[in-house]
């Protein structure tokens, strides 16, 4: 405990310190994470942004004692919060396929992607953009949306209509031209 004390301390005076609480940690986080994401890439990400976040916040780590050293428990609440953020983030992909599916004059109904969403929104205006990543990504309501323009609810109401309705036009005609 006391090797990983001084390395602690070094560490927070010199980052380049910080690869044997790396090597130390890396197998332990990983396998943690293994247990919660089934996707090898995601997992990586995961664990990637845990040692990134340790390691800029390393000045924020206190000891709880001068015996005892809690940097574990310290990397596991920071990898809780990153896979809980990434189910989380899962959930507003599924909010936003629901929220933008429709039927086609015939009944079909249309199989699309959030891929196909995110390239249709990212052709939008900033503002645009910024009000779906308000409703839909941060799940603001209306009110809170109308408080951060400084505008009338009622006026964020109609311009998320109206952005739903191009968003929608813009990928039914992505689907009929992929059909044709």
């Amino acid at each position: 405990m006391d090797t990983e004390r001084n390395s602690i301390i070094r560490a927070k005076k010199d980052l380049q310190e910080f690869d044997y609480l790396y090597r130390k940690y890396y197998p332990i986080m990983n396998n943690f994470v293994f247990h919660r994401v089934n996707d090898e890439a995601v997992r990586n990400e995961i664990v990637s942004n845990v040692f990134f976040k340790a390691m800029k916040r390393l000045s924020l780590f206190r000891f709880l004692d001068s015996r005892k050293c809690s940097f574990s428990s310290w990397l596991y609440r920071i990898a809780v919060n990153e896979v809980n953020q990434f189910y989380r983030n899962m959930k507003r992909e599924d909010r936003i396929r629901e929220s933008v599916k429709w039927n086609t004059v015939d009944g079909d109904d249309i199989q699309f992607n959030y891929e196909v969403i995110q390239r249709k929104i990212a052709v939008f205006k900033t503002v645009e953009q910024n009000l779906i990543a308000l409703r839909f990504f941060e799940k603001l309501s209306y009110k809170e949306i109308a408080d951060i323009y400084n505008k009338k609810e009622g006026t964020i109401k109609v311009q998320m209509h109206r952005l739903l309705k191009k968003l929608r036009m813009n990928v039914e005609k992505e689907i009929e031209n992929e059909r044709s």
